[in-house]
């Protein structure tokens, strides 16, 4: 580690413990994972075993699977309890991507836990901490001007690192700032990654030169990882996780196809639909167990998502278990007619080249039926709307209906994300 020129007057009487802690935390994950495949196994038994003692559950293999109902009527009938040493407890909410908002307490270990494992995978994916990143999600909140600058921490990542929060701005200036500020890393969704890539190329923007960028919340498809390496330079590098846990696995800084659990914190299975463990390589549920999440715990709880898990990283060797084929959640994936699941993103260029539209949400209505909806600055034309049902059929497939309605504004749903296709609705 570098330490910053502007720190070394300080050191060693004024060093932080907050971040003294966290460097001890990186090391200790890191070596946990990096060491042989018992230390890390020994580490969740005894982990689990402690957590289930407390709660005064059974044993892990006789719980059952915990669905998202399950977790938010967990937290409504209980008061939360963790021992001493987790600290004091927070209260927490998901935005409710699968249409179940939750809400659930986590203690002062359990955050340092996670925040922990984010600084690991800096080191992991070889990160220089000064130099500048820009971050452009749901998280920093309103603020004014065009960005904000977010608290820098001298010891850990003394650069330059701007905020900027996404609903606040169109996708254009969005695509614009990016321009201007020309950051060393990005970290943004891959949706909104893939607007500002598509708005860059239509108006002939001058990209700048990207070492990094970081994506959560939603799938990262191989076109995107493509469309980033040609217009940004830029590797996609992405991190699996959900409120409730925290991190759950980290790409692999080898391959764009497998993903690191994050053994420190979170226990992942991959089932089938009657909940018996899928072959190693094949696709089937996720389930997460939470190490540190005692005080609303998420114990074989389901995301909703789709993996495949491995019992080790077939693209470096590593040993801890990894998945592939994370295509995320059911509900924002087309399910065909024979059952498949497989994501659609329609480009900002495919819907602009047939009409001016302004936003729009592609929502699966049956089993071969889309409903979409559009907002125009003027009456949809007839030409506009074949040239629209020829680019959904070619795109998302010929054995497809769509029924194109123009509307005043997408009802989108109450919080912060927006899914611009919605499928799969069991």
């Amino acid at each position: 580690m570098e330490i910053p020129r502007n720190s070394l007057l300080d050191w060693p009487h004024q060093v932080p413990a907050a971040a003294l802690h966290c460097l001890a935390d990186t090391d200790f994950l890191l070596a946990l994972e990096l060491g042989p495949p018992d230390w890390w196994q020994a580490w969740q038994e005894k982990r689990l075993e402690d957590m289930l003692q407390w709660l005064k559950l059974p044993t892990f293999s006789h719980l059952p699977i915990q669905r998202r109902q399950d977790y938010r009527a967990q937290f409504e009938a209980t008061s939360p309890r963790v021992p001493p040493e987790h600290g004091r407890l927070v209260t927490f909410q998901s935005s409710g991507s699968s249409g179940v908002p939750v809400r659930f307490w986590r203690s002062e270990l359990a955050t340092r836990v996670n925040v922990s494992h984010y600084w690991a995978d800096h080191r992991r994916q070889e990160r220089n901490l000064h130099a500048s990143m820009a971050v452009i999600t749901g998280t920093p909140g309103p603020h004014d001007g065009s960005h904000m600058e977010l608290v820098a921490d001298n010891w850990l990542h003394p650069a330059v690192q701007l905020g900027r929060y996404s609903p606040q701005f169109t996708m254009q200036e969005h695509a614009k700032w990016v321009c201007d500020h020309a950051p060393h890393y990005l970290v943004t969704t891959p949706a909104t990654l893939s607007s500002i890539i598509s708005l860059i190329e239509i108006h002939r923007l001058s990209a700048p030169r990207v070492w990094q960028v970081l994506t959560s919340s939603h799938t990262v498809e191989p076109a995107l990882r493509d469309r980033a390496r040609r217009v940004f330079g830029a590797s996609i590098r992405d991190r699996y996780s959900c409120e409730e846990i925290g991190p759950i696995a980290f790409q692999c800084p080898y391959s764009d196809d497998y993903y690191h659990v994050a053994v420190a914190n979170a226990m992942v299975e991959v089932v089938d639909h009657h909940g018996q463990a899928q072959q190693p390589g094949v696709a089937g549920n996720v389930l997460v167990t939470g190490l540190h999440q005692w005080a609303t715990p998420a114990l074989r709880y389901d995301l909703g998502d789709i993996a495949a898990l491995h019992p080790h990283c077939p693209a470096c060797g590593s040993t801890v278990p990894t998945l592939s084929n994370l295509l995320g959640r059911k509900f924002f994936l087309l399910k065909s007619p024979t059952g498949g699941l497989r994501h659609v993103r329609v480009l900002a260029e495919h819907w602009l080249g047939c009409a001016d539209v302004r936003e729009h949400r592609i929502v699966q209505t049956g089993a071969q039926s889309f409903r979409v909806e559009i907002v125009l600055n003027h009456k949809l034309k007839e030409s506009e709307r074949h040239a629209l049902n020829g680019m959904l059929l070619r795109l998302i497939g010929s054995e497809f209906s769509f029924e194109i309605v123009q509307v005043d504004a997408v009802p989108w749903p109450q919080g912060t994300k927006r899914h611009e296709f919605v499928g799969c609705q069991e």
